[in-house]
């Protein structure tokens, strides 16, 4: 049974990331369950780090896919599988290379946790290198051997 549930969540896993890489939105939706969960941990700011309810996840999506992402996340080098003790559980990792509104090119890793509930997603938390994502949409930060706060042996 379990090993039944695993094969299916993992293909739920794929087919909601072959989804979001095209960004089709009606699929996610239909992938969704109502109350799903889409969190990000650590985000640059503005950005919410929890985003309850599939209409508000899928706005946050079409908002991200109209305004932020120009084309395909180019979503590769996908790994997954499932907690040994938890087969609903799928843990991915995967990178993007993709082209972003302003142009720039915007590449990351990820290592992301998909709950998986009546074969719906029901809480899709996604771990990247945010530092990488705000200074891709412009933001600047002090270099940390740049900081007087650094103690001097630890600056280059």
């Amino acid at each position: 049974m379990s090993d039944d549930r695993r094969g299916k969540n993992l293909d739920l896993v794929q087919a909601y990331t072959d989804a979001l890489n095209k960004w089709d939105i009606d699929t996610m939706r239909d992938l969704s369950t109502e109350d799903v969960v889409f969190e990000l941990p650590f985000r640059p700011p503005t950005f919410e780090r929890e985003t309850v309810g599939r209409d508000a996840y899928m706005e946050v999506l079409a908002q991200a896919r109209d305004h932020m992402i120009d084309g395909s996340e180019n979503l590769h080098d996908m790994q997954m599988d499932t907690l040994a003790s938890d087969p609903d559980v799928v843990i991915a990792t995967y990178k993007s290379d993709m082209k972003l509104r302003s142009g720039v090119q915007y590449t990351n890793e990820y290592i992301s946790r998909f709950v998986c509930r009546d074969g719906k997603i029901a809480r899709f938390v996604e771990y990247y290198d945010s530092i990488i994502l705000f200074r891709a949409l412009g933001g600047t930060l002090q270099e940390a051997e740049e900081s007087e706060l650094l103690p001097e042996g630890l600056r280059s």
